[in-house]
């Protein structure tokens, strides 16, 4: 099965993507299931539905703030955002999250661990089933090679999963990476057991651009960080395309998950 687990609609505040058109493309693209796991809220999965056919499964999730970090929950309702104990108007409280997830038998996994505050938090592991091995929106930049580093020590966790995500807040980026696995029915217990087995992760090489151009069109107030960062990669991006073609490059690069690759990881 070809996988995309981590695409933002625009239920989440930083996408203008209409679920609508996220179905459709990825059909298009071969998906044989996604995730729509917009910010605290399922409500773009719970559409999703509507649109889904025996082509296509949709996984219910969302991606919750935490005090520790984004937190990717999936084959959940609507309970948890309703349920779930705030500690800001952005955020809920990771312990809450944990409690009700694992009340309808969800899972959850830590988005983008080397952004997040998992380094001064190690015992949060315990309460994951998982992290994102590879964020193809944050692991793609200067922190790569940092991420990478972070993240060695945490593999080949005993009935852990590792999962990839694009991150994706436009067509385009629904593209930079995926997953390969085997076929998995819509429940939390066949998806961890074919996500354990064995995995792929497809993740592009030349990304930066696209992702810089999609931050400055879902942008809703310019600050100077902002500008100069995406800017930045812009350049590296255009620098990256250039190199690819003319070195003649492969356009994805892969990581291998599961026992019978674990030397490949």
């Amino acid at each position: 099965m070809k996988i995309c687990l981590h695409i933002h609609s625009n239920y989440s505040h930083d996408s203008k993507l209409s679920v609508a058109k996220i179905i459709e493309y990825a059909k298009e693209l071969g998906y044989d299931a996604i995730a729509i796991t917009d910010h605290n809220t399922v409500r773009g999965s719970i559409e999703a539905k509507k649109y889904g056919d025996n082509n296509i499964k949709v996984i219910i999730g969302a991606e919750f703030s935490t005090q520790y970090g984004h937190v990717l929950a999936y084959f959940i309702d609507d309970s948890i955002e309703k349920d779930t104990l705030k500690i800001s108007n952005y955020r809920y409280d990771f312990y809450e999250l944990v409690k009700n997830v694992r009340k309808i038998n969800g899972l959850l996994i830590l988005a983008h661990p080397f952004n997040s505050k998992l380094k001064d938090n190690l015992e949060i592991l315990k309460y994951l089933d998982g992290i994102e091995r590879y964020n193809s929106r944050l692991d793609s930049f200067y922190w790569k090679q940092k991420s990478e580093r972070f993240i060695r020590p945490l593999l080949n966790k005993e009935d852990f999963i590792y999962l990839a995500g694009c991150d994706a807040h436009s067509l385009e980026e629904m593209k930079h990476c995926f997953m390969l696995t085997e076929d998995f029915l819509l429940t939390a217990d066949s998806f961890k057991k074919a996500l354990s087995q064995k995995s792929i992760i497809c993740y592009k090489n030349n990304v930066n651009f696209n992702i810089a151009k999609t931050k400055f069109n879902n942008l809703k107030k310019l600050r100077t960080k902002f500008l100069l960062i995406n800017s930045i990669r812009i350049i590296v991006g255009i620098l990256e395309n250039i190199y690819n073609k003319t070195a003649g490059c492969k356009e994805y690069e892969t990581i291998y998950i599961g026992e019978e690759s674990q030397q490949k990881v």
